[in-house]
């Protein structure tokens, strides 16, 4: 993540430098015949105005039609299925996920809880791009005499965004396996 983030920077700064050499080119009469600093400093501040715009329009969606990002683009909605240690029992779910650039936050719903993620990234390991977060589980009342409110941490592979699978690991000493598909919008 730490790469995407400095990648993303590098990025933005040529983007600014580029801005204002056009500012730049677009005003050259005024600039070579009355040059003052202070036009100079409000090319600069407009360069800096519009590469911010472009900069936070290009990470919250843009970024998507990129064919040469190699963040994988994830689906919104995928149902699937998990399974626990706990009992052995298979349940249904549905996993939400929001994405943009530098983020993602995903929110899991089953019959008996919803779960929210704390903090998640996705990142390459051992070759394998993975959506990794921790998320704090909320049971629904009637459940909490069997499922407490825990904490746990999930590792879903994304190579292929149409199909998720992966553990998931929590602080009541359990753990199991997920598989998602992605839910075609109709």
């Amino acid at each position: 993540m730490k790469g995407r983030v400095a990648n993303f920077i590098k990025q933005a700064t040529w983007v600014a430098i580029g801005c204002f050499m056009i500012r730049c080119a677009l005003s050259w009469e005024q600039v070579t015949t009355a040059f003052n600093a202070y036009d100079i400093f409000g090319f600069a501040g407009e360069a800096v105005s519009v590469t911010a715009a472009f900069m936070l329009i290009y990470e919250r969606w843009l970024w998507k039609y990129n064919p040469w990002e190699s963040m994988p683009r994830l689906s919104t909605r995928y149902y699937g299925k998990l399974k626990s240690s706990y009992d052995d029992a298979e349940r249904d779910a549905i996993l939400y996920i929001k994405q943009s650039l530098l983020s993602v936050h995903v929110t899991m719903q089953s019959g008996e809880s919803k779960s929210s993620s704390i903090t998640a990234v996705i990142d390459e390991i051992a070759e394998e791009k993975l959506l990794i977060y921790c998320y704090l589980n909320i049971p629904s009342s009637e459940y909490r005499n069997r499922s407490e409110i825990h904490y746990g941490t999930a590792m879903l592979c994304v190579d292929d965004p149409n199909k998720l699978t992966g553990n998931y690991y929590t602080d009541r000493k359990t753990r199991g396996s997920m598989k998602f598909d992605v839910v075609i919008p109709q």
